[in-house]
């Protein structure tokens, strides 16, 4: 006892009381960061437990850098109390947690941040009011730190326990020893089940892709002559008729937050949302698009139209803009690029969103236009608007050199989320008839059908311009997620459809619109199901342009697995799998595919040359 009084100094009169606090405020800190999203005792025991050990490690680490457990007890809980309201908000907004990789996306949030309404519940106060308790009870603790040898030797300690432990809680001998979930595709039941810190902190190890089972340079080679191999003769013709007849124009627009809700099922309103499209039928193909993201990353419905490639072999959650694209890359613009093609990718808004202003070069696009390229456009909620955005593509085709193709790539910004914030100048037109009582929440689904009618238009106007056009162009417009849960919870609740444990509700979250339309003669079809990443293969079958060797790869595989993203696998006879369900019904070719799409991202010094951006000869 001697040697401790000789080492520490402590004010509270009983030792005991002391090191009680010590033991206990880490546990309380780790129950208030569980209780904003979801509660404690979700937790198994052996999970308690290793979630323990962080917040322990972590309240030693403040207290031997401040060398006295009042400053270091008062510090630590600030930074879970930080975290948790963050991450209680991102839920809301975007029915997902925080993960590793959104710290590369903060100035993207930051930007939006504004046109969110932020709601404080009972509960949300309660919650923090806990953590100024645990704070103010942590600065009365009289415990310091006397010998600097002792406190220095104490701190790299600490340091090395937390490096240790956050190496440890991404291993696999974690996972068998704690019974963690490793269901990545859902990341709020992984955080709900594996705790915050842990779940957290064992993401990290998805910073880096993983190589698949069976990857080599040699493998991916093999795999790419296996395809030319097989080559069909139809698509051989496709290719040889694609040289010989004039190229049209090509139009791509990635809606924002562009749904249809009807795919949940009938619902009655005042006025249809989407008189045009529904309408539209000659030279079109429309349908059902599934996609890997709902409410939000945007950025991974682009990756997948562009590349190719399928979110469904990289972490949940994570955005291969900002953590794997680091150079240059061949996709869909680099190919067009190659075929003579003007290129130009369109985002009327920050140019950095996203890291775009990056990637876009790296893909290949000739020029950029973002936000500040819009001289006094129309703004809907304070963003540029559909119609504005879409004429800006009319100024691109009668600004190029005649003779020229142009291939103008847009994502829009009029529907992004913030739908329950009232804005001045723009009220809800579209009501839903059946819902008397106009709550706060049913008002932000009517304002979010009322900008899918404004989308509408503008599609519209764009279609009748190149109506008039005699150069042949094809136009392509599509939507990259839902809207967050807030918006759809409407119209679950209207249906009687139970998000919990409806399959229907679930695959069809995924799911937006897809509407390819032509001035020219094309077939018409309607397609039940497509993934994005196939759509830049079936937009170029409709157009009369060769495919890549990839985009033959994708348009066979698709007659194997016709839909498949992050979330979902659909086999070959059309039923839906959840991706964790249905993959070994598929693994074989979803292994292959892998294969294929980590030499395309990742492996960069031995990407077979090309295979992604080459027409097939």
């Amino acid at each position: 006892m001697e040697k401790v009084k000789k080492i520490f100094k402590y004010r509270i009169r009983s030792l005991a009381v002391n090191l009680i606090l010590l033991i206990l405020l880490p546990v309380l800190t780790l129950i208030c960061l569980e209780f904003y999203t979801h509660v404690p005792w979700d937790l198994s025991v052996p999970i308690f437990f290793l979630n323990l050990g962080f917040y322990y490690l972590l309240f030693a680490l403040f207290t031997f850098l401040f060398g006295s457990a009042s400053a270091g007890y008062a510090a630590a809980p600030l930074l879970p109390m930080l975290f948790g309201l963050a991450n209680y908000f991102v839920v809301d907004f975007r029915s997902a947690p925080i993960v590793p990789w959104d710290f590369y996306s903060i100035r993207t949030a930051a930007s939006v941040a504004g046109n969110f309404e932020y709601k404080i519940t009972g509960k949300l106060a309660g919650v923090v009011l806990g953590f100024v308790l645990i704070c103010l009870i942590g600065s009365r603790i009289g415990l310091k730190v006397k010998d600097l040898r002792v406190r220095l030797l104490c701190l790299v300690l600490s340091a090395a326990g937390m490096f240790g432990y956050i190496k440890y809680v991404g291993t696999d001998a974690a996972v068998e020893t704690f019974g963690l979930d490793t269901t990545l595709f859902t990341p709020n039941v992984l955080y709900r089940n594996n705790g915050i810190a842990a779940g957290f902190l064992g993401n990290l190890k998805f910073l880096m892709v993983q190589q698949p089972d069976g990857y080599s340079p040699e493998a991916a080679e093999e795999e790419a002559k296996t395809t030319l191999a097989q080559e069909t003769e139809t698509v051989q013709k496709t290719a040889q008729k694609g040289t010989d007849e004039e190229l049209p124009n090509v139009v791509v627009i990635m809606n924002e937050a562009f749904s249809d809700l009807g795919v949940f099922g009938d619902f009655e309103t005042d006025f249809d949302y989407m008189p045009f499209i529904h309408s539209l039928q000659e030279n079109t193909v429309k349908g059902n698009c599934y996609v890997s993201v709902k409410g939000g990353n945007t950025a991974n419905s682009e990756y997948e139209f562009l590349t190719g490639d399928t979110m469904a072999f990289l972490p949940a959650g994570s955005v291969p803009y900002q953590q794997y694209i680091k150079g240059d890359m061949p996709t869909l613009a680099s190919y067009l690029k190659n075929l003579g093609y003007q290129t130009v990718a369109i985002h009327p808004y920050n140019a950095s969103g996203w890291a775009r202003n990056k990637v876009y070069p790296w893909f290949g696009f000739d020029r950029a236009l973002f936000r500040n390229d819009f001289i006094n456009p129309l703004l809907i909620r304070n963003y540029i608007s559909d119609n504005s955005a879409f004429n800006k593509i009319i100024q691109l085709f009668e600004e190029k050199p005649e003779g020229e193709n142009l291939f103008a790539f847009e994502v829009t910004m009029q529907n992004h989320g913030g739908y329950s914030k009232d804005v001045e100048g723009f009220e809800e037109t579209i009501h839903l008839t059946e819902l008397k009582n106009k709550t706060t929440q049913v008002r932000a689904a009517e304002k979010y059908l009322t900008l899918m009618l404004e989308s509408d238009r503008a599609f519209e106007m764009l279609v009748n311009y190149f109506r008039e056009t005699d150069e042949k162009t094809i136009v392509l417009m599509f939507g990259d997620h839902q809207p967050s849960d807030y918006v759809t919870n409407v119209i679950f609740r209207l249906l009687g459809i139970d998000r919990e444990t409806s399959d229907e509700g679930y695959f069809n979250n995924y799911i937006v619109p897809f509407v390819m339309w032509a001035n020219y003669d094309i077939e018409e079809e309607e397609v039940d199901a497509v993934s994005v990443n196939y759509l830049s293969s079936l937009l170029f079958e409709k157009a009369g342009i060769p495919l890549t060797g990839y985009q033959t790869y994708l348009k066979e595989l698709r007659t194997q697995i016709p839909a498949i993203t992050a979330n979902m696998v659909m086999t070959g006879d059309g039923t839906r799998y959840r991706f964790n369900e249905g993959e070994e019904l598929v693994k074989e070719q979803l292994n292959a595919y892998n294969i294929l799409t980590y030499n395309h991202l990742s492996d960069v010094k031995h990407r077979i040359e090309g295979f992604y951006d080459q027409a097939v000869q």
